[in-house]
């Protein structure tokens, strides 16, 4: 997902923005899909399909510069990306979305709705 700038430092008409948040993947993750973001106290947990690792950063900071990945803020402290989702559930009032990995992530009932609106639950 490299885009390369002109010396100017503009983008040629119709490239799409390059990603801020991938320039913060650790070396071992660089290139790798991001299939979710979770904050862990004052780190985030970064889902990918190269692995795990933390980086030190705000969930509100990493949304914001994961502009261009289809994805959402499913529970207060997940970010998903839409092409990870390998199953989602709804039981007992609280839906589930398991990642490509295998990873289990809570959708809270604040999310659900416009999950549901957008048929991803």
């Amino acid at each position: 997902h490299a885009y390369l700038m002109s010396q100017t430092g503009a983008r040629a008409a119709g490239d799409p923005a390059p990603i801020k948040f991938l320039e913060r993947l650790p070396v071992k993750l660089r290139g790798a899909e991001i299939w979710a973001v979770e904050a862990e106290d004052h780190y985030l947990r970064l889902h990918t399909s190269k692995g795990q690792d933390l980086i030190l950063l705000r969930l509100a900071d990493a949304i914001s510069e994961l502009e261009g990945i289809e994805g959402a803020q499913v529970h207060r402290s997940w970010w998903v990306s839409r092409a990870a989702i390998a199953d989602a559930r709804r039981g007992d009032g609280r839906a589930v979305l398991t990642l490509q990995d295998g990873s289990e992530v809570p959708v809270s009932r604040t999310y659900a709705k416009l999950l549901r609106e957008q048929n991803w639950i």
